[in-house]
């Protein structure tokens, strides 16, 4: 079990899960189908080379993308990705129909309240140890407006990379500031690899190499508390980026009609006004 110094526990779960399948396209979204309940699959223009179409759901706070068709969906089949928050389901839904699938890519979170300089010390001593280059990217600290700071360990082409996240700066959104994420990345290039990753659950892929358990047992023991994400980025709509857009001449419009009933009034009017033939 992992868990804080104190005993409490620390939940490792999946954020990223991508892999390929030889099931049908039909057959693939069926198995999804308790992901679309609410929100369907739509079209979506490929972002993968060599597949022909892709389908979508979702948005910043959490996805699920197919590829399929093209030369290579004919040759290894769809493509699925799930991420954030649909991530596990994409795999409890993928393993629990027992589709064969190879997992090119999967990443193991586990989210805590804690102190980044301490964790960050810890995380790049072990990486060193590992012969892992650490690299920093992000705000720098004496920046007065804060993005979050991120450590990477090692390559991103690599089998096995590690980091670590100021997440809940990075977020924002009421977050707790010291709400921090260390992230095991795996993205194995063997068929054998890939075939693995298809059958472990999180805590069992965290050991997959030596520097990936030290890293997990240190820094959970540097945690405060386990932090439990709840609340994510909303997909920014085209209403979004009007209010955005027009925010000053709205709130003008307030100041002359009183009332934000009152612009809501007046904008419908208009409207209606604009859509009369002339």
């Amino acid at each position: 079990m992992i868990e804080t110094l104190d005993g409490t526990p620390v939940e490792p779960v999946f954020d990223w899960y991508q892999a390929t399948t030889k099931a049908v396209i039909r057959d693939l979204v069926q198995v999804l189908e308790p992901i679309a309940a609410e929100q369907p699959f739509h079209d979506e223009k490929p972002k993968l080379k060599g597949y022909g179409w892709a389908l979508k759901l979702g948005g910043p706070g959490g996805s699920v993308l197919i590829h399929y068709g093209g030369k290579n969906g004919d040759e290894y089949g769809p493509n699925v990705a799930g991420t954030g928050p649909l991530a596990p389901t994409v795999a409890d839904l993928l393993r629990g129909a027992s589709i064969p699938h190879s997992v090119g890519r999967a990443d193991v979170r586990l989210d805590f309240l804690g102190d980044f300089e301490l964790c960050r010390r810890h995380f790049i001593e072990r990486c060193d140890q590992a012969g892992m280059a650490a690299s920093d990217a992000g705000s720098c600290p004496e920046s007065k407006q804060q993005l979050g700071r991120t450590v990477y360990g090692g390559s991103r082409s690599s089998f096995y990379q590690p980091t670590l996240y100021q997440k809940g700066i990075q977020l924002g959104d009421g977050h707790p500031d010291n709400f921090l994420r260390l992230e095991h990345r795996f993205m194995p290039s063997k068929a054998h690899e890939k075939a693995e990753l298809a059958a472990l659950p999180p805590a069992l892929m965290i050991g997959l190499r030596p520097v990936s358990r030290d890293l997990t047992i240190a820094i959970t023991h540097l945690a405060v508390a386990p932090y439990k994400l709840t609340r994510y980025p909303k997909e920014r709509t085209p209403y979004f980026w009007m209010l955005t857009q027009y925010r000053d001449s709205l709130h003008e419009l307030r100041t002359d009609h009183g009332s934000w009933a009152a612009v809501g009034e007046q904008i419908g009017l208009d409207l209606e006004l604009m859509a009369e033939p002339h």
